[in-house]
């Protein structure tokens, strides 16, 4: 039975260094897929730079995996597209609805806030996320599906 292994694993040896080397991008393992920089739920807004308390939901964002944004600023809904990793954002506001929000709303300095922000922070201890940019810190807790 020895004599029969030692000559097949020859043979083998032999037939393999006959294939072509694998180049060198095909040895090279493919990167890992990036994990998305800010997780695609419904943020609600929840401390504004000067802003008594916030009603919840009445301002939210979404940071969509396809790089757009979609916002709700009271009572306008506001799209664009975002790019961000490492603790760095940048929303590029797009289009918007033009409806007449009450006295009291942060529509126009939220939207604002989120068009110039240029940095994040998932806040693990409190499960939210913080955007800041000239316009200060803005944070945000995910909004939470209701129990039926």
């Amino acid at each position: 039975m020895r004599a029969l292994t030692i000559p097949l694993c020859a043979l083998l040896l032999a037939l393999s260094s006959l294939l072509p080397a694998p180049s060198a991008s095909a040895q090279e393992a493919p990167p890992p897929a990036a994990a998305q920089a800010i997780p695609p739920l419904v943020w609600q807004l929840t401390a504004f730079p000067g802003a008594g308390p916030i009603e919840p939901g009445r301002y939210t964002v979404q940071f969509v995996p396809d790089g757009t944004v979609a916002i709700r600023a009271d009572c306008n809904w506001v799209l664009g597209t975002w790019t961000g990793a490492a603790g760095v954002v940048d929303i590029t506001v797009t289009q918007t609805t033009v409806a007449a929000c009450p006295a009291d709303s942060l529509e126009q300095p939220f939207v604002q806030a989120l068009d110039g922000a240029t940095g994040y922070v998932l806040d693990a201890s409190m499960g939210g996320l913080v955007l800041t940019g000239p316009a200060g810190e803005m944070r945000f807790s995910p909004v939470l599906p209701a129990m039926a």
